[in-house]
């Protein structure tokens, strides 16, 4: 069951891709690939569309910064219908909606957030056929556990690689003081978001995880948070965007293959506590950090909504010491 019909904000279906501006699009593209995209449609210099192995047609949107600064472009949910559109063009300071020039078509509408940061909302995308963890040579692992035993007589055998990226899922924004509660009332206000878990600072809400709400419907734990800035003349920006990988392993051999090509690594491997995933976050090519996680919470609309005070506690529970410069 989804949200009431009568709800007035825009219906969102789920996460669809995140738009990054880069000086070289095909420096950064040799980041991506090994991280674990493959490459959808690529239009010379300009842009490059990149896609994982579930039924979105494209995940990740690399683009020249024609300026040369390299910024991120903004997030895009899928919504119902066109009149989701419609209704997301009442909302001040929305752009026309017009038709999305991107594999698979469709129509989009661009927001701006209080900060600044844009959202866009689409809709009339062409899934692409996804394919299996197996097609991938991706294993369901049966686990020997201390008192079961279901793997008998078979092995269990990985090689190192990248980790095939099978969606985007979510990403995170930093905001100014004082602009906590007008970000929440936007994003809550207008968008089919929900708080999944709060977390305070000094007895104060400063960070939020919201999930999409679909009602009695479970989705992924958070598809968006945000944050505050860490003060210091630091400016609102992009926190970081994360992608689903199949599970740990997958995830700690691709964590040893960007090891060995040099890239550089924020953090991880480790365990969030609020969504319960397993991390791994690296810098890309124009200093972005890009996260894989895995086997993440569910959440819907009876699931309790925690307050929990910052804290290395709230953070992960095993993993490196949290690096000082995430605040």
């Amino acid at each position: 069951m989804a949200i009431a019909l009568d709800d007035e904000r825009v219906r969102l279906i789920k996460t669809a891709f995140v738009t990054y501006y880069h000086q070289d699009v095909h420096k950064a593209s040799k980041f991506l690939l090994d991280f674990g995209f493959e490459v959808a449609e690529q239009r010379d210099d300009e842009v490059i569309f990149f896609k994982g192995y579930g039924p979105d047609p494209y995940c990740y949107v690399a683009r020249r910064a024609e300026d040369g600064v390299a910024r991120f472009g903004g997030a895009a949910y899928l919504v119902e219908s066109e009149a989701e559109l419609e209704k997301a063009s009442k909302i001040p300071g929305a752009s026309a909606i017009s038709k999305l020039d991107a594999p698979g078509g469709g129509s989009i509408i661009t927001l701006t957030d209080p900060i600044g940061h844009l959202v866009h909302l689409v809709h009339g995308i062409r899934e692409k056929s996804s394919e299996t963890a197996a097609e991938k040579n991706l294993q369901k692992l049966v686990v020997n556990y201390g008192d079961e035993k279901r793997r008998v007589g078979k092995f269990q055998r990985f090689q190192m690689g990248p980790a095939p990226v099978h969606k985007w899922g979510h990403y995170g924004v930093s905001y100014p003081p004082g602009k906590y509660q007008d970000m929440v009332d936007w994003y809550t206000g207008h968008l089919s978001l929900a708080f999944s878990d709060k977390v305070t600072i000094g007895g104060k809400e400063a960070v939020s995880f919201f999930h999409i709400d679909r009602g009695l419907e479970y989705t992924d734990h958070h598809s968006f948070y945000i944050k505050p800035t860490r003060g210091g003349g630091e400016k609102p920006d992009v926190a970081h965007s994360a992608f689903e990988v199949h599970d740990y392993d997958v995830q700690q051999l691709a964590h040893n293959y960007l090891e060995s090509k040099g890239y550089k690594l924020s953090w991880g491997v480790g365990r969030h506590v609020l969504g319960s995933q397993i991390f791994d976050y690296w810098y890309d090519e124009s200093g972005f950090e890009l996260e894989h996680y895995a086997d993440g919470d569910l959440v819907n609309c009876e699931t309790e909504v925690t307050v929990q005070e910052n804290g290395p506690h709230t953070m992960y529970v095993w993993g490196p010491p949290r690096p000082a410069a995430r605040g």
